[in-house]
């Protein structure tokens, strides 16, 4: 092995003609090159000394500039790394380009800041515990060297930031980060302490990427950080609040064995894991790589949260730089090749705040006389402003558009100009038929009654198995062995569904059997159990029926079996105080809960009742899944009479992302009978005579005939530039704009 890397070889090292699966060759590495902590590189010979890796001679003087500008840190574990994948070192190694002027100094502009404290919205603030981290990425946006060479804040300025949270009452969650705010553990004991006692605050995003590059820092001693992250959760689950980790991966290559490790025993104990992940150009820009990298986070128990595209403009990072076009066309493949639990949802943070792409924000047009940047529309408003960050509607970068919210000048390149879609028309105004209260009743013990789940997209030839997806099955608690040989006979299939006419908690003994036979399929790393009961009957959930599904929870390195709870909700109002313990108590299991909802004209189809809803959804600790616009076969029923329109999604949305949390927004799906797309991003609109009608963009025919050679399209569904248009019933859409 030593020999390959020597030899320059990345990636691929064969022992007698065995390639050496990556997370084993990392394995090895530890063990034949061991060391810990991280070495802060000065110069460009002890650049090579340290990581083995050659400096050319004619880059040498440029890049002791950039060396000399932007530091270099590198921990052993990166290093060994990047001895064997060219797509770590691309993070870390210093490169010339970086001298180049182009960009900014910091992307963030106009919010709130006072000592280590910074407000970007009026729900949540960042605490700056630590301004250094024990490996520096090239890409960083807090890159530059004055921030990274600021003195540490102190306890008596955390404490300072605790005081400000408690005299402000709109803030509910607070992002921890740095640098890395796991390097100073004082700081880090005072903020959790200090606000665990603020009666206002539900949540807890302790920000760090040591799991990725340092995951020493919570491997030493013992796990010694890890059992104190342990005990402070339970601390905080006391006082009615919750822990979460926020990390990044960027690049399957980055995950080993020890932040797989990490992250299950984080899930194992109660606290959310989730990923944000950065779109670099010819690093992790490709549908493939981002797969892998995901399915192997997803079985360690980690919630995929973003893909930031493009990576920030900041200088020297232009050779990260993507389109966005390519950066939104990669949904189009994760969408078809990714399980949809596992696709993050694709955001571009400009300098007021985040957007997602064709529910909350879009592409407006370019910049008159400047080629370098785009007016992209936002769902932030002046007034939102104003309680906490008033600078930010004086700037000059800014304009309130026709709705109201604001347009923003990003700095990136649009790619394919297709996708500048120009200003929202205003709203054609129709009658909104209200729903009764008996009415409203009855679409709540269907939705948790009756199967929603789409058809097959493709004949399975078995009675109790559907296809879904491409990655997905659904099969009956009371399946045989056929519809397991089904799943065994194609290593696609990496989630499996299981339903019951009765419930999950009814259904524990043939669940049981079935989930034994699945823990011998490698490929398959999650499964789901469909369960009414949640919503309506939380009690059924005993000690020994919660013991019992802990038991088959199988988080782990090696082989995992994830292990999650799908549930219905249609208004806020239904969730109580009961469903969160019950979270809470699973989530203690390492198992994971999930809620969906669809769109009901007269119902909930309201800004005001989904922020509700995703609000409640969050508070309890419940991961909003999906909001399907359109496409159930109860929404078919009810939508022909109340038909939901595509304008109130975008403001759905837009209220959603504005007002609340970034983590309580779900994905905007339509349901067709080939399979589930996004809102806006993996699908469009067709419109055939004032029909609506959609095209899923992300599917193709030879999709359908690689899961079933004798798949024939049905009736009435047609294809446009190869992709399948289908008829959408009880969803009306009174412009011709393309979003809404």
């Amino acid at each position: 092995i030593l020999s390959s890397i020597a030899d320059g070889e990345m990636k691929k090292i064969r022992l007698n003609q065995i390639e050496i699966p990556h997370l084993l060759l990392m394995a090895i590495l530890e063990q034949v090159l061991p060391g810990h902590g991280y070495i802060s590189i000065k110069d460009t010979h002890q650049l090579e000394t340290v990581t083995h890796l050659p400096v050319l001679e004619k880059d040498r003087e440029q890049l002791q500039q950039v060396m000399d500008t932007y530091p270099v840190r590198l921990s052993r574990h990166t290093i060994r790394q990047m001895l064997v994948s060219k797509d770590v070192a691309y993070q870390y190694l210093p490169f010339t380009e970086e001298l180049d002027s182009g960009g900014h100094t910091n992307t963030w502009i106009g919010q709130f800041h006072d000592g280590l404290l910074e407000q970007m919205y009026q729900n949540r603030v960042i605490f700056l515990l630590n301004m250094t981290c024990p490996v520096y990425c090239r890409f960083c946006f807090r890159k530059h060297k004055d921030s990274r060479n600021e003195q540490n804040p102190t306890v008596k300025d955390v404490e300072k930031a605790v005081q400000h949270v408690k005299d402000s009452l709109s803030v509910k969650e607070i992002v921890v980060t740095g640098g890395d705010p796991f390097m100073n553990r004082a700081n880090m004991a005072a903020t959790i302490d200090g606000l665990m006692q603020v009666d206002h605050v539900q949540t807890l995003r302790l920000a760090t990427r040591s799991i990725s590059y340092y995951p020493d820092l919570f491997l030493a001693k013992e796990g010694a950080y890890l059992k104190y992250l342990k005990q402070k959760s339970f601390e905080l689950q006391q006082h009615g609040k919750r822990m979460e980790v926020a990390t990044h991966f960027i690049h399957p290559d980055e995950v080993s064995p020890e932040s797989l490790d990490i992250i299950t025993d984080l899930v194992n104990n109660g606290i959310a894991v989730y990923v944000q992940t950065p779109f670099l150009s010819d690093c992790n820009d490709k549908g493939p790589e981002l797969v892998k990298l995901f399915s192997l986070l997803r079985g360690a128990g980690a919630e995929l949260h973003y893909i930031y595209i493009p990576c920030s403009p900041i200088h020297g990072n232009s050779i990260y730089w993507s389109s966005l076009s390519k950066g939104i066309g990669i949904a189009n493949y994760l969408r078809a090749h990714l399980s949809d639990r596992i696709i993050p949802r694709i955001c571009t943070a400009t300098p007021i705040g985040k957007m997602d792409w064709y529910t909350s924000g879009w592409a407006v047009e370019k910049v008159e006389g400047n080629d370098n940047f785009i007016w992209i529309r936002t769902p932030y408003t002046p007034d939102y402003f104003k309680s906490f960050a008033p600078l930010a509607n004086t700037l000059s970068n800014i304009r309130v558009n026709d709705e109201g919210t604001i347009d923003i000048q990003y700095m990136a390149q649009i790619g394919d100009e297709a996708l500048l879609h120009g200003p929202r028309p205003k709203r054609v105004v129709s009658k909104k038929i209200f729903a009764s209260t008996d009415d409203i009743k009855t679409l709540q013990y269907r939705l948790t009654h009756e199967r929603q789940t789409a058809p097959s997209i493709v004949d399975t030839g078995l009675e109790k198995l559907f296809r879904l997806h491409e990655t997905r099955v659904e099969m009956d608690a009371r399946a045989s062995e056929k519809e397991i040989d089904y799943i065994r006979s194609d290593d696609r299939i990496t989630d499996v569904i299981i339903a019951s006419s009765t419930d999950t908690t009814a259904s524990l003994f043939y669940i049981k059997q079935l989930i034994k036979s699945l823990k011998d399929i490698p490929h398959v790393n999650a499964v789901r159990l469909v369960s009414k009961k949640f919503n309506t009957a939380p009690e059924s959930y005993t000690r020994a029926v919660i013991n019992t599904l802990g038991e088959l929870n199988n988080l782990c390195v090696v082989n995992p079996l994830r292990l999650e709870i799908e549930t219905w909700f249609t208004l806020g109002s239904e969730i109580t105080d009961t469903h969160a313990k019950l979270v809470r108590r699973l989530n203690n299991k390492g198992i994971t809960v999930y809620g969906n909802t669809a769109l009901f004209g007269g119902v909930n189809d309201s800004d005001v009742q989904i922020h509700s809803l995703a609000y409640r959804m969050r508070k309890a600790g419940i991961e909003f899944h999906h909001l399907y616009v359109a496409g159930l076969a109860l929404q078919q029923k009810w939508n022909i009479d109340h038909p939901v329109d595509s304008y109130d999604v975008v403001d759905i949305a837009t209220k959603v992302r504005r007002e609340g949390s970034g983590r309580e927004i779900p994905r905007y799906m339509i349901s067709t009978p080939l399979g589930e797309v996004d809102y806006g991003l993996t699908s469009s609109f067709v419109n055939e005579n004032g029909q609506v009608k959609i095209k899923l963009d992300c599917f193709d025919l030879s999709y359908f005939k690689e899961l079933n050679e004798n798949f024939v399209l049905p009736d009435g569904i047609t294809t446009e530039n190869g992709s399948p248009v289908v008829p959408i019933q009880g969803l009306i859409k009174s412009n011709l704009f393309p979003v809404s």
